[in-house]
């Protein structure tokens, strides 16, 4: 056994040393997907359910010039977001990142990322399924006792016609 023990020891300081740097690439595995994610046309849905268990559906689109947001009574809202002024956040923020391993979604195998963000103060704890095509396909975070599931679609994301301003009655 004492033959062992020298190999053991080598074996777990190469595994510290090598910690850091599988940290750093979950970090930019998953920052990389939300970027690629980011500069694409997408609808996402998500699933709201609070700490009481109702559950509501709001769904976003975002187009390369503005972002549309449907409330739970049906009415569609123009934000005025553009894609670009999306990303610009993305690259200012703390994150970090650790693996979950692999995960089927819909039919689709997806790596899953423990990511933690921090956008000045603004801090999001989430886990996202990223495609072999590194988009994110599937999200979940909590947010004041609620719990958020999204889902991604970034085949033909049309933009409603009945939306309104942000602001408009």
């Amino acid at each position: 056994m004492s033959i062992d023990a020298p190999r053991v020891i080598i074996l777990m300081a190469l595994a510290t040393l090598a910690a850091p740097s599988l940290a750093d690439d979950c970090v930019a595995a998953a920052r990389s997907a939300m970027l690629s994610s980011g500069h694409l046309p997408r609808t996402l849905t998500i699933t709201k359910t609070d700490a009481q268990g109702k559950q509501s559906v709001l769904r976003q689109i975002q187009t390369q010039t503005d972002k549309y947001v449907q409330l739970p009574n049906g009415q569609w809202y123009s934000m005025g977001i553009a894609i670009k002024d999306l990303n610009d956040n993305l690259e200012g923020a703390k994150l970090t990142c650790r693996s979950g391993g692999s995960d089927l979604v819909n039919g689709e195998s997806a790596s899953v990322y423990l990511v933690h963000l921090d956008d000045d103060g603004t801090v999001t704890d989430s886990k996202i399924w990223v495609s072999s095509k590194n988009l994110i396909i599937k999200s979940e975070s909590a947010e004041a006792g609620a719990r958020l599931s999204g889902v991604y679609d970034y085949s033909q994301p049309t933009p409603p016609a009945n939306a309104k301003p942000l602001g408009a009655k």
